[in-house]
């Protein structure tokens, strides 16, 4: 009996813990679970950002970030950035300026429009942006089109701009709304800095048709 007694033993012992070890699994399990769910709504709740060149607001229901003032490097300057950026009309400097002799430097922008293709004459006119956010939408720029494909929403349309070819900066072709604005405190002084331009087609490499020279080139922003 002693010997079936300790085998009985041993049984409920390797039971209990059988058990215990299928507890602690079924709590990772648990716990892990938990952390995955959090993920899988981020995932569902992901965001596109776009900057909307030209108006001073996002379109619809689309989230307003922030409202700003286009800018980039001057139109001559060698050194110039490439890129327009949306500066922020309420920025904040560190407490110290670290002025240097040395900079890359930053100014506003303005519209070079010199033929009527926007409804209203903004030549010379300060630049306005506003960076929207869409929750849960993946965002995309589509050059020479002001339609989206089947499928895409329409967030705003317009006309490819960027420098003039001829100056010694340039920048990014981005998609001005085609129905612009001009930028808060806009003078129309014509103090230069970052210039924005029409952008054409020029056939060779780029085929004729379906693309047509002197033409502006339009553009659209969709998201999906």
């Amino acid at each position: 009996m002693d010997a079936i007694d300790e085998s009985l033993k041993k049984t409920t012992d390797n039971v209990e813990e059988s058990i215990q070890t299928i507890s602690g699994l079924t709590n990772k399990v648990q716990e892990l679970q938990s952390e995955i769910e959090p993920l899988k709504s981020v995932e569902v709740m992901s965001s596109g950002i776009y900057t909307r060149w030209g108006r001073r607001s996002c379109p619809g229901t689309t989230e307003l970030v922030y409202e700003g003032f286009a800018g980039g490097g001057k139109f001559n300057d060698k050194g110039a950035s490439s890129n327009y950026i949306c500066l922020p009309k309420d920025p904040i400097f560190d407490c110290d300026g670290r002025k240097s002799s040395s900079v890359s430097t930053v100014y506003g922008a303005e519209y070079e429009t010199v033929y009527a293709t926007f409804h209203t004459n903004l030549y010379e006119e300060d630049v306005p942006c506003a960076v929207c956010r869409v929750v849960g939408r993946s965002v995309v720029m589509i050059p020479a089109r002001n339609v989206c494909y089947s499928g895409w929403h329409t967030e705003y349309s317009g006309y490819l701009m960027s420098s003039y070819y001829g100056h010694e900066g340039n920048k990014e072709l981005v998609c001005m709304d085609g129905n612009p604005e001009k930028a808060e405190g806009s003078d129309s002084s014509n103090p230069n800095g970052a210039l924005f331009y029409f952008a054409q087609a020029i056939c060779g490499s780029l085929k004729c048709p379906p693309y047509s020279e002197n033409k502006a080139l339009t553009c659209v922003v969709c998201s999906k």
